[in-house]
């Protein structure tokens, strides 16, 4: 630690102890020997020090210690409760940093006096409350931390050790309290995957709570959502015997069917069913029967099918319905070894053997909706017209609590409503159900809607959809959606836990988004998250030795914006020339985070960056037209400061006129941007004038512009082909009752000036530019192809044909397939020779890089010469490259002194500019 000089004279008492007191923190890098004397008298020291005027001046040299000393225990204590004292807050950490050093070196007095010191100001600080728990149990025993775990547990909502400690210290006093802190601390433990606690507690639960089926559903969600099927058929087969015991067959029947879902093989649990089976049916006369048609005994069959087969045929009863695919809705009238009779409403006393009833019958529950509509019509459509929700209960049990939308329609039109009723009643249903806890659509297949046998809460279903998604960034959207919603915390403990892994990861964006989702979760519960991989000072550290590139591809790949705002403060925070980067993420698309980061550009007084961004985003407008639009869109109402525009609200519309016309081509399907352009000058999609009258700031603009300007306008808009004539002719009216004395005729953009319309930097789909000696080559090569090759091919394959039997002529089969080649390739160059266009040597211009122009680069390895040409051209042994080429893309309107970057990270700054030819 570097000596800390106070002036002579300027000494106070005050200081000068806490000088001894900071000298003293040089003998205790051994925390080992930390005596708690030592903050006894670090406590009267700070006694002093709150009140005193000069605590501004300590604060100040406590922190240069600290940064001297990071292990310093005195300057730690101090700044910290000076932090406590201010803001109830260990915010800087210097206090848990304290305790966890003391732990380590199990100087538990320390401990615990440090917690107390953080529980007078805050009783319920969850740091000093584990400190707390932790030194108690080491200093006097485990039963005297109880009232500290109770409190902790209270309030500690996503620490599972907590809430087991305390109920296994209260099992037996207050039994249902203690089922409850088991019950969360169970599900925490699941998600997080720690099964070594879920053993401790299952047994347990297991023996006092089996019969809150709803309860272990919810842990079988999480269990087999991890993927441990295995594991879970284990738990479920000891939660089974109180079931047996309690000779609750049905429930034992649904555990043993879930057991062999998981474990197939299991000939234990498919025995056991079997024998539930014989209990339940006991008295069905065709019990045997049906257990013998299904293969259910046979366990070399596979047990699903079996199970299925046997539910679907036990339902055959007398006075059970059933329902035939012509005759509608029956009742079992009689059934034994050799017949059914069954009663349907237009044909009574249809009799059929066993077999055939089996086969062409389909047995139907007393609560079927089929049933409903046969016994009680009436009844059945009130509750569809009364209650949407019981309607579709009843819908839905009927057919296996799961149904597609197809077949939701085909029960519902032609009974309940007409076919034209369909759409607009299904668009207000649907959002009902999405609403309703009992309902929820498939995450994997989203047409179809399933009936819950317990309603889950919201936690549940974005777990439940966080584990279906495979796709990375989809994860990521429902895993921030548990942040956003307080009430689906309890589910960010299986997103923490995912997240933990994969700061692991090995793909580098993924490690990335891990730390920054976890950094989101800590905020958002409140809590430190244990075991983290990543510290805050590596991963500063990796975007400190990235390469601008390589960050602005980390924001580009971040999708979520809470990602994008996290980033733009790492780099601030990390990075000294920030503000290039800012400008590069301004220039992102799909627009996403411009507000933030310009704003942040602006608090950081980096005036000149925003400058600089808007001044190219003009001037590139046809590259970058969707950036373009939003600065001209915020420009023209003023969102943003004038003077970050050298332009004016004139030169800006003008600017977006020019634009419209070459949209056809830049936005060849669709048109969104097309719609943002015509918005952005009119401010409405009405094409009359009375409503263009309404955009004050284009009335402001053309009545203060001058006459060529607004001829201008006028010229731009009518040459672009995608806006109706109406439109056109409205605008003219437009231009002329705003300002009457303006001669107006209609013109084309020949009559433009040079400077009035920007070039085109890049050829048109369909065009390839190329040097005169290119396509002189080309035409060459076609030329030859077609007086050369061609009848050369012709030849080959009449002298093969000669050969006789074709079928094993090697040399035959050889000059037919060139023939296919030459044919081809012919097709090709002629349709490229159409779509050739040379380069005009005289209209290159050098300002900035362009096709036709050479350019002297400086990259990382040294100087490099390149010329940019056509594909045609392209010889990079000799310097030249295409303008298609990345290097050619990213170099292509940029002026010398500007850098141009390629997605693998290099850089190059462009020095100088000159024509190629």
């Amino acid at each position: 630690m570097s000596e800390t000089n106070i002036e002579s004279g300027t000494q106070s008492a005050l200081i000068k102890k806490i000088e001894t007191q900071i000298n003293d923190d040089r003998v205790f890098k051994d925390l080992s020997q930390l005596q708690l004397s030592r903050f006894t008298q670090l406590d009267e020291l700070l006694e002093a020090i709150l009140p005193s005027p000069e605590r501004a001046r300590i604060s100040e040299l406590l922190l240069e210690v600290y940064h001297d000393e990071p292990h310093a225990p005195g300057a730690r204590y101090l700044l910290g409760l000076m932090d406590f004292e201010d803001n109830k807050d260990d915010s800087a950490g210097y206090l848990r940093s304290l305790i966890d050093d003391c732990v380590r070196h199990t100087r538990w007095k320390v401990v615990e006096h440090i917690a107390d010191r953080m529980l007078a100001q805050d009783p319920e600080n969850r740091s000093a409350l584990r400190a707390k728990v932790r030194s108690v149990e080491q200093l006097r025993g485990k039963k005297e931390t109880k009232p500290f775990i109770k409190t902790l547990a209270a309030i500690d909502h996503n620490n599972p050790d907590v809430h087991k400690s305390y109920a296994m210290s209260i099992l037996e006093e207050e039994p249902n309290e203690a089922l409850k802190l088991l019950k969360k601390a169970i599900e925490s433990y699941a998600r997080q995957k720690d099964y070594r606690n879920v053993d401790d507690i299952w047994p347990i639960l297991v023996d006092r709570a089996y019969d809150d089926l709803a309860f272990f559903e919810k842990i079988e969600r999480v269990i087999v959502g991890n993927r441990e099927k295995t594991r879970m058929a284990a738990y479920l087969m000891s939660l089974l015997e109180p079931h047996k015991q309690s000779e609750n067959w049905s429930t034992v029947i649904e555990i043993l069917k879930k057991i062999l879902d998981y474990e197939p093989a299991s000939s234990k649990a498919r025995s056991d069913l079997v024998r539930a089976y014989r209990m339940l049916y006991a008295e069905h006369s065709l019990l045997d029967e049906f257990l013998k048609i299904s293969g259910l005994t046979n366990h070399r069959k596979a047990p699903g099918p079996c199970i299925a087969e046997f539910e679907r045929n036990i339902v055959f009863d007398v006075d059970n319905y059933v329902h035939h695919r012509t005759r509608g809705v029956g009742k079992i009238k009689l059934i034994d070894n050799e017949q059914m009779i069954v009663d349907f409403r237009d044909n009574p006393d249809q009799r059929m053997s066993i077999q055939m009833a089996i086969s062409s019958l389909r047995p139907l529950g007393p609560d079927h909706i089929w049933v409903k509509l046969y016994e009680a019509p009436d009844e059945t459509k009130a509750l569809f017209n009364d209650d949407i929700s019981g309607f579709f209960e009843l819908l839905l049990n009927s057919f296996g609590s799961t149904m597609v939308l197809a077949e939701i329609k085909q029960e519902i039109v032609g009974t309940f409503l007409e076919s034209s009723e369909w759409s607009k009643w299904w668009s207000k249903t649907r959002t009902a159900l999405k609403k309703d806890p009992k309902f929820g659509f498939n995450p994997r297949k989203k047409d179809e809607l399933l009936l819950r046998e317990n309603p889950i809460s919201l936690a549940e279903e974005l777990m439940l959809k966080f584990q279906s998604l495979q796709d990375w960034d989809k994860k990521l959207d429902v895993a921030l959606q548990v942040l956003k919603e307080e009430e689906a915390h309890s589910a960010a403990q299986s997103t923490i836990q995912f997240y933990k892994e994969n700061e692991s990861s090995k793909e580098s964006l993924k490690q990335l988004h891990s730390y920054l989702y976890l950094e989101l979760a800590t905020r958002a519960i409140q809590d430190e998250i244990p075991g983290r991989i990543l510290k805050d000072e590596a991963v500063q550290q990796s975007l400190q030795d990235a390469t601008i590139p390589e960050l602005l591809n980390y924001c580009r790949s971040s999708l979520q914006i809470e990602f994008k705002r996290e980033l733009v403060n790492l780099y601030i925070k990390c990075r000294s020339d920030y503000p290039e980067i800012l400008k590069g993420i301004l220039f992102e698309v799909p627009i996403k985070i411009n507000k933030y980061a310009l704003s942040e550009l602006e608090k950081h007084n980096c005036e000149s960056a925003i400058q600089e961004f808007f001044e190219e985003a003009l001037m590139r407008y046809r590259e970058n037209p969707e950036i373009f639009l939003w600065c001209a869109r915020n420009i023209l109402q003023d969102s943003f400061k004038s003077e970050w525009l050298q332009h004016t609200k004139e030169d800006l519309m003008l600017q977006v006129f020019r634009l419209l016309k070459p949209l056809n081509r830049i936005e060849a399907k669709g048109t969104r941007l097309k719609n943002s352009a015509i918005d952005v000058i009119f401010a409405t999609s009405s094409q009359t004038v009375e409503d263009i009258m309404q955009h004050e700031v284009l009335v402001e603009i053309v009545m203060n512009a001058d006459q060529s300007t607004l001829r201008r306008m006028n010229a731009l808009f009518r040459d672009v082909p995608y806006v109706s004539d109406a439109h056109k002719e409205n605008f003219q009216e437009f231009l002329k009752t705003v300002r009457p004395e303006l001669e107006i005729q209609i013109t084309d953009l020949g009559d433009e000036t040079e400077g009035d319309v920007a070039e085109v930097l890049f050829p048109e789909d369909g065009i390839i530019l190329v040097t005169a000696e290119a396509l002189q080559k080309r035409r060459q090569h076609y030329d030859h192809l077609i007086n050369v090759e061609m009848p050369q091919n012709s030849r080959d394959i009449g002298e093969a044909q000669e050969k006789g039997d074709l079928r094993e002529n090697a040399e035959y089969k050889a000059a037919m397939e060139r023939q296919t080649q030459l044919r081809a390739e012919i097709t090709r160059v002629s349709a490229e020779l159409k779509q050739a266009r040379e380069i005009d040597p005289a209209e290159v211009k050098t300002e900035i890089v362009r096709i036709g122009t050479k350019v002297l680069l400086q990259g990382q390895d040294g100087e490099l010469n390149y010329a940019i040409l056509g594909p045609w051209d392209a010889d990079t042994e000799q310097g030249i490259i295409s303008y298609a080429s990345p290097l050619g893309k990213a170099l292509i309107g940029k002026q010398a002194g500007e850098s141009a970057s390629l997605d693998d990270g290099q850089s190059f700054q462009i020095q100088s500019i000159a024509s190629f030819f």
